[in-house]
């Protein structure tokens, strides 16, 4: 199924032009040539429990004035037909982390590998992080992943048709974003990009304790800051380049996922711990009442007892992960049940 958004958002005194899209078999119309292994990547390949390969660092997109962004790809075994896409989205409070780790798991690759295993084709992608760039620098990365996963899907085996964004915290708000802004022209990835808006479209989101609001601060230690001031100094403010409070009109509602939510959203998956102190799960209820509004499938999931990344003290609580873990690949062969299965 394709989601598809028309018509206009007002958002304030801003006004975001939004296109129709065409159906999904036009990805298939435009062919894009497909990568010819080199024996350099055989070399580079690296292997991991269940027939899964990974190859780190592959370059995506390159926008002015930075060296390549790069992505992970963790490969399932040969299967005869495309198998769904997931797309890993960092945290790290959008100015640290990388495609490698993660709060709620000791080793990211180890566990993306073993998602990859049950049947997904994962990627898990770096992008630019701030204060160096402000938003929407970011979530443009994220789009720009999509397009180039969808546009060489055919050549490891993806399905350009069945792609899913899953974050982290700041990921997770990114992933939400992307969710909900399919074909907002503003958010165009910089740079050569294929010409269908359609092709950062996803058909799926799982969002991990991430902030979904950014009008009321997401961060319970966000530190006050004088009305009209413009540097950033919250991760809030170092994000947007001016603090919530004292950003120009609706600068701070474009970044907030609930700003974009319609009744053609794709399905949610929202899961964070109930004593998040970083994060407040107001955040995650928010999101998910924006979306039942709307009449979007959507299904929200409190952890009782752990903290921001499912933490209980200082690392992971495992049974919490195994938890939503599971959740999450429920969700995915629910969304999916036809590329689920191996």
């Amino acid at each position: 199924m394709r989601w598809l958004r028309v018509g206009c958002l007002m958002l304030g005194p801003v006004a975001l032009g939004l296109v129709p899209l065409p159906a999904l078999a036009k990805h298939a119309s435009k062919p894009v040539p497909v990568p010819i292994p080199r024996p350099e990547d055989e070399a580079r390949k690296i292997t991991f429990a269940g027939g899964v390969s990974a190859l780190f660092d592959i370059p995506y997109a390159t926008p002015a004035g930075f060296g390549p962004l790069t992505l992970d790809l963790y490969l399932p075994r040969p299967h005869p037909a495309p198998l769904p896409i997931v797309v890993y989205i960092h945290g790290g409070s959008w100015k640290g982390g990388d495609s490698r780790t993660a709060l709620s798991f000791t080793d990211l690759p180890r566990a993306l590998a073993g998602l990859a295993a049950q049947g997904y084709v994962v990627a898990s992608i770096n992008y630019r992080l701030s204060p160096q760039v402000r938003f929407p620098a970011a979530l443009q990365d994220v789009k720009a992943a999509i397009r180039w996963l969808r546009g060489h899907a055919v050549g490891y085996g993806g399905d350009m048709t069945s792609v899913a964004v899953w974050g982290a915290s700041a990921g997770g708000q990114l992933a939400a974003m992307a969710g909900t802004t399919c074909g907002v022209m503003r958010f165009e990835p910089e740079g050569e990009v294929p010409s269908d808006a359609s092709g950062d479209c996803v058909e799926a989101v799982i969002d991990w304790f991430g902030p979904t609001d950014l009008q009321n601060p997401a961060s319970d230690n966000s530190k006050p800051v004088a009305e009209g001031s413009a540097a950033g100094t919250s991760e809030e403010g170092n994000y947007l380049g001016c603090e919530p409070a004292a950003c120009a009109p609706g600068v701070v509602r474009l970044a907030s996922p609930i700003a974009f939510v319609s009744v053609n959203e794709p399905p949610f998956l929202i899961q964070q711990g109930a004593a998040d102190t970083a994060v407040p799960p107001s955040q995650s209820q928010k999101l998910y009442d924006a979306l039942k509004q709307k009449g979007v499938p959507a299904e929200i999931v409190l952890y009782p007892d752990v903290g921001h990344g499912f933490l209980r003290g200082n690392a992971p609580d495992s049974a919490t992960v195994t938890q939503a873990m599971a959740k999450l690949t429920a969700f995915l062969v629910a969304t999916f049940p036809r590329k689920a299965k191996r």
